[in-house]
């Protein structure tokens, strides 16, 4: 290196003659020290570079390939992308269907769909945008359905009950949100069958303790009873929930207005739900209260399969101003109202109770799920404390043709929609399921009803949260009550169309 020595006696060479004089000396040396010091730098950056030319020198050289993809990184392209999504999804465990996180009511956003803004970023991965603070503490979407129904029922001795229609099964539009880690809210109107009805309107607050997750809602909401009743209507795998849900449900419905307390488990949650009628209800008599329970557990749970084990329970107490329980209930889909199973409607009910247990199993793309109830309902003493009861049970299997995992969620044990692997958007056939399902009931009592259906179903899912359905029904009713006495059996066919996000 050039000492500096050296380059003070260089910078000396190169000056220019200057006069002399005393006062003149100073300036001369302070420009021979910054040349000094430009000098040396220079030398310095020369040193360097020989060392990063030897290193390039002695290090092997790299394939052709190799180089050229260091050199122009490439971005991966589309089909690469889809891949790699489709290898997620495969490797997710059993029961990872949950979308909804305890501290999240909505669904998580997928980069790749979503447009950033300074302070907000929208996602529309599920049909509407979902808009996000930048510290995502903040987040709301919108959310809908519309579900339309065509039906036709054939075959049966009466002819009144071979009627063909159409129907908007549910045409649902609302918003729901979270407020930080603790809050979240949900507000959604029904106005299928020319009327609006309020469905889910609640505020729900949750936290963690001892390692568990702990949820209070305060509103209307669905009510947490048995797999298909607690799961929502569009991400049932049949176009209705089966006759063991329905048929043993309260007088109050699916909905009710109270509050719910959940907590969630590694492996189970539990529930109690206190509540009255459904919020549409009129206000000209005092509601029904009805104290519901249910648990779930999941005694084995790995990467290809699980098992799914429940039960719940309910008693339901009936103000005096009730005149009548009706008891009866479709076999041949929700259009037709005439293919029922009766019995005798019980005057003057004063209370009622249930209960009913739940098993499913899933491995691979395949599901398998078994229902049973019971549900008795007793008169007042002044109208001679008759007693009316009816007893159900389903069974139901399906496969996804297309290699998908069962929509189980683990947390709730409930039922979500499936993650399609390869939709009609990115260029693939979409989700194929096949599902079968044998339901049964019978109502106790010298004018109880009894009767069975039996239903195959064809879903094809073009994308995650559009469906075309089809389910194909043989019923068979023996009334000793109502309008179609005696044996008849017959077969409705359903098509359905669905938007759900």
């Amino acid at each position: 290196m050039m000492s500096r020595k050296a380059a003070l006696f260089c910078g000396v060479v190169m000056l220019p003659a200057a006069p002399a004089g005393a006062q003149e000396r100073p300036d001369l040396e302070r420009l021979v020290r910054d040349q000094a010091a430009a000098l040396e730098a220079q030398q310095a950056r020369i040193e360097a570079l020989e060392r990063r030319i030897a290193q390039i020198e002695t290090a092997p050289a790299a394939p052709p390939a190799i180089a050229a993809a260091q050199t122009v990184p490439s971005a991966p392209s589309k089909a690469d992308a889809q891949a790699a999504r489709r290898d997620r999804l495969r490797q997710l465990p059993a029961g990872n269907a949950a979308l909804r996180p305890p501290s999240d009511p909505l669904t998580a956003p997928s980069p790749s769909q979503m447009a950033q803004a300074p302070d907000e970023s929208f996602d529309w991965a599920k049909g509407l945008p979902r808009i996000t603070s930048s510290d995502e503490r903040f987040a709301m979407r919108i959310r809908g359905r519309m579900s339309f129904d065509t039906s036709t029922t054939f075959g049966s001795d009466f002819a009144a009950r071979n009627i063909t229609g159409t129907r908007a099964r549910s045409m649902r539009l609302g918003i729901e949100g979270k407020a930080g880690d603790h809050i979240a809210y949900q507000l959604e109107a029904d106005f299928a069958g020319n009327q609006v009805e309020m469905r889910g309107a609640y505020l729900s607050l949750s936290d963690t303790w001892g390692g568990r997750n702990y949820e209070l809602s305060l509103g209307n909401r669905l009510t947490d009873r048995s797999l298909e009743g607690a799961s929502s209507s569009d991400s049932l795998p049949f176009l209705d929930r089966s006759i063991a849900a329905l048929a043993t449900a309260p007088r109050k419905g699916s909905f009710g207005l109270g509050a719910m307390a959940r907590v969630f488990g590694k492996n189970w949650h539990a529930a109690f739900q206190v509540d009255g009628n459904d919020i549409s209800e009129n206000g000209s008599i005092s509601d029904n209260v009805t104290y519901t329970g249910r648990v779930h557990w999941n005694p084995w749970r790995g990467q290809d399969g699980l098992v799914h084990l429940g039960g719940w329970a309910y008693r339901e107490e009936f103000v005096n101003a009730l005149p009548s329980a009706s008891l009866g209930q479709r076999v041949g889909g929700r259009f037709n109202d005439l293919v029922t199973v009766q019995a005798s409607s019980l005057l003057e009910p004063d209370h009622g109770q249930a209960f009913g247990l739940e098993a499913a199993g899933v491995w691979k793309s395949l599901w398998v799920i078994g229902e049973y109830g019971e549900r008795d309902i007793w008169a007042r003493e002044s109208a001679g404390g008759r007693h009316v009861g009816v007893s159900a049970g389903s069974i139901s299997a399906g496969y996804y043709l297309t290699g998908e995992k069962p929509p189980y969620v683990a947390r709730g044990g409930t039922w979500s929609k499936p993650r399609v692997l390869n939709s009609l958007v990115e260029g693939g056939a979409g989700a194929i399921e096949v599902a079968a399902r044998y339901d049964r009931l019978s109502y106790s009592g010298p004018l109880g009803g009894e009767g069975f259906a039996a239903t195959l179903g064809l879903n094809w899912y073009l994308i995650d949260w559009v469906r075309l359905a089809v389910n194909a029904i043989h019923w068979r009713t023996e009334n000793r009550a109502g309008q179609f006495v005696g044996k008849d059996e017959g077969d409705t066919l359903i098509g359905r169309v669905q938007v759900s996000f």
